[in-house]
Order: structure tokens, then sequence, then C-alpha cells
């Protein structure tokens, strides 16, 4: 290729279509998350701690699926790390974004968004084994 029209390439990231759709969530729940008047009809309605955690949970699961196709060997571990130190680091930057908004920043807010990640992720993890168990089991069988 020439080197010349190289700038006409996206960079990798930007065809990640997950990791795209993970960041514009992300801005969304940013930008909701800064209006006070959501914030006071949001939380009256629902529990604060359950909208972080849904909310989380969705964007490890896109974070997740961004970082590759499907869980594999060696990099399913790596994968793993990557998508909870993300999401985490996500959700201590939105709460210390929320500082320089006018609304207060909670510790138990990140607990919740963490918490989320690492359930999601503990979810992907029992169900990798799973599947790795029942293929092992497959190939049992066939040989026998």
């Amino acid at each position: 290729m020439n080197a010349k029209h190289s700038f006409l390439h996206k960079p990798q990231w930007l065809n990640n279509r997950y990791f795209l759709i993970a960041t514009v969530f992300y801005i969304a729940m940013f930008v909701l998350g800064s209006m006070r008047v959501l914030e006071h009809t949001l939380i009256w309605t629902f529990n604060d701690k359950l909208l972080h955690f849904t909310a989380y949970f969705f964007l490890t699961g896109l974070v997740y699926i961004g970082l590759g196709s499907r869980p594999s060997g060696q990099l399913f571990l790596p994968r793993v790390l990557w998508s909870l130190i993300i999401v985490s680091g996500a959700g201590a930057l939105d709460e210390f974004a929320q500082a320089f908004v006018g609304r207060d920043s909670s510790f138990d807010d990140w607990l919740a968004d963490t918490a989320a990640s690492i359930t999601l992720l503990m979810l992907i993890s029992v169900g990798h084994v799973f599947l790795v168990l029942l293929a092992q089991y497959r190939d049992q069988k066939d040989e026998e």
C-alpha cells in the first residue's frame, strides 16, 4: 500500500464497533449523569446503585467483546483482566469528573461499577470453563 494513502485508513480500534458502542454509551452515561434534573428523577425512581450496576454490567460486556471475538486459550485471562481494568478505571474517572460538574462523587458508586464488572466477568469465566470442559468431554466421547 502506498504510504501517502495510509492516512485514509482508520486506526484499528476505530474498526471495532464494540469499543465504539462502549465509548458512545459511556459518554451518554456521563452526559446524562451530569444533568441534575435527571439525577434526582432517576434516583427517586430507581436505586442509584442498581443504575450503576446495570450500566457498568452492560459496559463490561461491550468492552469484553471488543477485546476479542471469542475467548481462546492463553488470551482469555488477559482479556478478562483488561476488561476489569478498563471498566473499573472508567468508573473511577466518572466519579472523579463529577466534582467538576457540581455532583458529589461516591466511593460506593465506584464499588457498584466495579462489582458489576467483576460479576459479569465471573459469569463469563464460569461459562468459559464449562465450555472447555464440555469440549474435552465431547472429544473424549468421540475417541471412544
